[in-house]
């Protein structure tokens, strides 16, 4: 619970049990399923992280230019570069996106699962030129396979 300002979930833990001690809720109140969407919620305006952040409450390690820029560009070094290239190139053919696979539609079934559970594997320096002779999903799957 040290961690209170620099990790998340302890942040969001020390927020709602002070609305609960403070209104004298329990765990499973309606209100305090509200506050706990309410935690991150995507409007700046009505976010109870963002109002921590604008009170200096919370420890941030990236620059927001930093992380407008990461929604669109991947880093380069992390397995996060093949998912941002594939859905750059074929955003239509992707079905579905998550931490370790892609799905892709290559045109005939089944569809493709490409299981990227190494972290360090799909950076630029392993894909860039397969991204650059691959005109499809389905060239892409198949030198994969190979």
């Amino acid at each position: 619970m040290t961690l209170d300002g620099q990790l998340d979930w302890v942040t969001k833990l020390k927020l709602l049990d002070a609305y609960r001690e403070r209104d004298s809720l329990g765990w499973d109140d309606p209100k305090m399923a509200l506050l706990d969407l309410q935690y991150h919620d995507v409007r700046p305006e009505k976010s109870l992280f963002e109002r921590l952040v604008r009170a200096g409450k919370v420890e941030r390690l990236v620059e927001e230019p930093d992380v407008t820029t990461a929604m669109t560009e991947p880093p380069p070094s992390t397995r996060a570069y093949f998912r941002g290239q594939c859905l750059e190139k074929w955003a239509d053919a992707v079905v579905a996106a998550n931490w370790d696979s892609l799905i892709l539609d290559v045109g005939s079934d089944p569809l493709r699962r490409i299981p990227m559970m190494e972290p360090l594997r799909g950076t630029r320096a392993h894909v860039e030129s397969l991204f650059e002779e691959c005109t499809t999903p389905a060239e892409l799957v198949a030198r994969l396979a190979s």
